[in-house]
């Protein structure tokens, strides 16, 4: 269960936790103004977070993004006539193939464990899928590249809105800075830990 629906999980896909409706919940609140959202959901694994803005923002146009083939056919059945779009693409180069301007927000929970943690996994969290846990040595690989590369699919004023691990809001945040981005948050779960960072594109070019 998430949020107010049900998601189909198994083997090869990462389970859906508590705190990545915290997450959901705050691009939720950013678009609530917006009469018909372009939002995409990159590593959307189940497609937890783009099923939840779809339910709650009936206008959004929503494409989930999935590398993963393991995961593929738990996002195909959990969008399902939704109206929810799924991509198996890569997101390392996906941004080459997204339309200037086109989107309000882009929505991610990227891999963002370090190789240290990788190396010391709890028993219930070894037995997700690695490709959904490991963000490099340091944690940041794929912030550096959401961050870097993702800032221009993005109409001005758009949003892009990260699940973080609780450690990371302080890098995240200067990642952004370094990029271009403003208007830098973090938003806290219900445990009270940093779980979201939100980043927005500039209004006008500088």
């Amino acid at each position: 269960d998430f949020m107010d629906f049900t998601l189909k999980v198994g083997r090869g896909v990462l389970c859906p936790r508590a705190d990545s409706e915290v997450v959901c919940e705050a691009a939720i609140e950013l678009l609530k103004d917006a009469e018909a959202p372009v939002v995409y959901d990159l590593c959307a694994g189940t497609g937890c977070l783009g099923l939840g803005i779809a339910r709650h923002l009936p206008g959004a146009a929503v494409t989930c993004v999935e590398k993963s083939t393991d995961a593929w056919p738990y996002l195909t059945a959990n969008v399902a006539g939704t109206g929810v779009q799924a991509v198996q693409d890569d997101i390392f180069t996906y941004y080459n193939r997204l339309p200037s301007g086109g989107a309000d927000l882009i929505i991610s929970n990227p891999p963002y464990l370090t190789a240290e943690e990788m190396a010391h996994l709890m028993p219930e969290t070894a037995r997700e899928p690695a490709m959904a846990l490991d963000g490099g040595a340091d944690g940041l690989d794929f912030y550096r590249l959401l961050t870097a590369h993702y800032r221009d699919a993005l109409r001005p004023g758009g949003w892009l809105v990260l699940e973080i691990g609780c450690a990371q809001a302080a890098d995240v945040l200067a990642l952004g800075a370094a990029n271009g981005w403003v208007n830098g948050s973090c938003r806290k779960d219900y445990g009270s830990n940093d779980r979201a960072v939100l980043l927005q594109k500039p209004e006008k070019s500088c």
